[in-house]
Order: structure tokens, then sequence, then C-alpha cells
């Protein structure tokens, strides 16, 4: 009887949390977001950034951007809304979130947080580390762009005194680069700076919270929020990943040390907190201590 009172209890926890809906969802991540808040102090942030929000004030809509997750799609609806031609948002040459900050202008803290009152106001995250892993793929493997080749043999010299002028940084170079960055006090990179200090969201008040892993579901609950449902339109501008994400990790996060793991942690421990996120599936990986 036991054992099937046991079953019977799992079978409707599982119905019940598949059956959990998407604004349940987000309900639960936003509830989440203002417990972690609390907890930390506000993530140690005292004013809000307000250099990544883009309030696009003819859709009733603002928008916090993170890089490296999904601002490419959203850098096109919103240049595109302002009536810049598909053919210049998608040219390579094009810098989109320029374009689009010269058409939505930086607002200050305090209008800032009057237009989160009064508008539909979100974030798009991504699991941190997996962040980590598209940056360096995209911006120092890729090196389409010369100031990321120029980084990129300037880390690999740094690590490596071969004698080489030019190189390619391992991941574990690229790792090494943003904790030194970090504990000297220099500012990150845009594409791999902590949410937190991006977007500062303890400070913010957000409508929902997307999520890369979960993108189409929560699109659609924006859209369903919005007027946006015909507005809003899909595209793909960035090289599709070579490997599966789940391989990717193993190949990248087996080539740190358990300190170099627990360093790059400690960069991004708050959005790991703030946005329900485990660092597990990538310490199973990281190198023993010998």
């Amino acid at each position: 009887i036991v054992g099937i009172l046991i079953c019977l209890c799992v079978v409707l926890y599982t119905n019940n949390s598949a059956a959990k809906s998407v604004a349940d969802i987000n309900r639960d991540r936003l509830f989440h977001l203002r417990e972690v808040c609390e907890r930390t102090n506000n993530g140690g942030k005292t004013a809000i950034e307000t250099s990544f929000y883009i309030h696009v004030k003819n859709e009733s809509l603002l928008y916090c951007l993170v890089f490296k997750s999904g601002t490419t799609s959203w850098f096109y609806n919103i240049n595109r809304w302002a009536g810049i031609s598909e053919e210049k948002i998608l040219d390579d040459k094009t810098d989109n979130f320029m374009l689009a900050r010269k058409m939505h202008p930086w607002e200050n803290p305090r209008v800032l947080l009057t237009s989160m009152k009064n508008t539909y106001s979100f974030i798009v995250v991504r699991d941190p580390f997996e962040r980590l892993i598209s940056a360096y793929e995209e911006r120092l493997l890729g090196q389409i762009h010369p100031y990321f080749k120029n980084l990129s043999h300037q880390i690999y010299k740094r690590y490596h005194d071969d004698g080489q002028e030019f190189g390619i940084p391992s991941f574990q170079d690229f790792a090494r680069y943003v904790v030194d960055q970090f504990r000297n006090k220099k500012p990150s990179d845009l594409h791999w700076r902590p949410i937190n200090d991006l977007c500062t969201p303890c400070l913010a008040r957000y409508d929902s919270i997307m999520k890369m892993e979960t993108f189409a579901q929560d699109l659609e609950y924006l859209k369903n929020r919005t007027h946006l449902h015909e507005k809003i339109k899909s595209v793909q501008m960035n090289h599709s990943r070579r490997d599966p994400i789940k391989r990717l990790i193993e190949k990248y996060y087996s080539q740190l040390t358990k300190q170099q793991f627990d360093d790059l942690y400690d960069i991004y421990k708050i959005d790991f907190e703030l946005f329900q996120y485990s660092p597990d599936k990538y310490a199973k990986f990281v190198k023993p201590t010998e």
C-alpha cells in the first residue's frame, strides 16, 4: 500500500509539473529573482545600470539586452520597426546595437524606472557557462571582426611563451583571461560580462524573464501579453554551432582545473543564482585535483 501511495504521489507531482503554464513558470522566475535579490542585498548593486536598456516607446516595450542571449533576433525586430532596411540590418558591417540606441536614446535612471512601470519590460537570459561557450566560439574562434581577431592573438600570447605572434587561444586560455580581467578590476567584454553587471536585474522591474533554453514558448507568452503577435519575426544571423552543446561542454570544461573552474564560477555565481541555473553539468567534466 505504501508503495502504491508513493507511486501515486510521484505521478500526481509529474502531472502537475507538466501542466504548469508558461505564465506560472514566468511567475516563479520573477518570484525567485526577488527572493535571491533580497538575500544577496540586490546582487551587491546600489544603482541601476541603464546602458543596455532599450525603450521602444512606439511598441510599449522595454528590453534589457544580454549579449549572446538572443540579441540578434531582438535587434533585427527593433531596428526593422524603426524603418531600417533589412539589407542594412543584416549587413555584417552594421552595429545593430548602436543603430538601435540611435533610434531609442538612453534614458537616465529616474526616467528608466518610471518607464518600467508603464510599459512591458523583459529580459532574455542564458545559462552563464553556455553563454561563455557561445562567446568563445563566435568571437575568439570565429574572428569575424578585427577587434576580436586581435584580442584572440593577445590572449594567446599572454598564456603561451612560444615566440608566436599569432595563435588561437584554447578555452582554458579564455577562462584564465576572464578571471584575470575580473581580478585586476578591468571591464570585461560585453559578450561575456555577467548579467548582473549588464542589467542590474535586482533594481529593475520585469514583466517577464525569458530564457534561451525555452525561448519559443517564452516568446509566445510575450506576444500574447503585448500587441506584437504579428510584428515579431524570427531571423537567423549567427553561424550555426558545429557540435551539440553537450559535446561542447565536455570538450571545453574538461580543459579546466578545479581551481580554474571555481574561479570562473565565482564571477558568474550571482547569475546562476538569480536565474536558477546550476553549474553541476559543467563541474563533472573538470580535471580532478592532482
